[in-house]
């Protein structure tokens, strides 16, 4: 079982598919899955577990979303501690204006991605 899981389906859009889905699956722990998507063709859906997705990775572009990518982890300090032995750009952990706590993370093209403590 992972530290981490999905805060729903986040679309993250690359230059590079290939190098990002290998950093995604070496420094994330996810795997490739095969589910329905609504996104365009040259897209890869990213899991922790089969037929749930986490992220998935396209064309730099095509995301709506304003929000940074979410995961959610049980336990933060852990999550946070896995992703460094891993060799990711991790920020510390904070606290938001309702309380949650969460660290930010940095992808191998810059982008942010927020882990945060189960609601």
């Amino acid at each position: 079982m992972s530290l981490l899981r999905p805060g729903g389906t986040n679309y993250i859009g690359v230059r590079d598919l290939a190098a990002a889905t290998a950093w995604y699956m070496e420094k994330l722990g996810l795997r490739k899955i095969e589910v329905e998507m609504d996104e365009p063709e040259g897209c890869i859906a990213l899991g922790f577990v089969k037929n749930e997705c986490a992220i998935t990775l396209g064309p730099p572009g095509k995301s709506t979303e304003e929000l940074a990518p979410l995961l959610y982890a049980s336990n933060l300090k852990r999550a946070r501690e896995f992703l460094i032995s891993r060799g990711v750009n991790i920020g510390e952990i904070q606290q938001d204006r309702q309380g949650t706590h969460y660290f930010e993370v940095r992808d191998l093209e810059g982008t942010n991605l927020e882990v945060s403590e189960e609601p």
